[in-house]
């Protein structure tokens, strides 16, 4: 007995799409992958970009969307900030003796 998977391939238009949804644009033969933002823009690398209503697109399947996500993980950690490390002056010898010009430091 053989079994025979079938991946339904549905397109809808932009206007379909929840806010929310990830999709990609039919025709396009370049993979990215784009987020409904507004009823007339999506997000494309965290960019608004404009998109009509009646564009046709691909809502992304729940496996195509774990495997994006993972994709993306190493950009989403966030980055160390760098450590700034400040010039030292010197230190005079009454600094030092703990004596200010104002008196002995206790």
């Amino acid at each position: 007995m053989c079994t025979v998977s079938v991946v339904e391939v549905v397109f809808m238009t932009f206007q379909e799409l929840q806010t929310g949804d990830y999709f990609r644009i039919s025709g396009i033969t370049t993979p990215y992958v784009y987020r409904k933002a507004s009823d007339d823009s999506c997000s494309l690398n965290d960019t608004l970009q404009p998109i009509r209503s009646h564009t046709m697109v691909k809502k992304l399947t729940g496996t195509e969307l774990i495997e994006f996500l993972g994709q993306q993980q190493p950009d989403s950690q966030p980055k160390r900030k760098p450590t700034i490390r400040l010039k030292s002056r010197p230190v005079t010898s009454r600094e030092k003796a703990g004596v200010t010009k104002y008196g002995i430091i206790s």
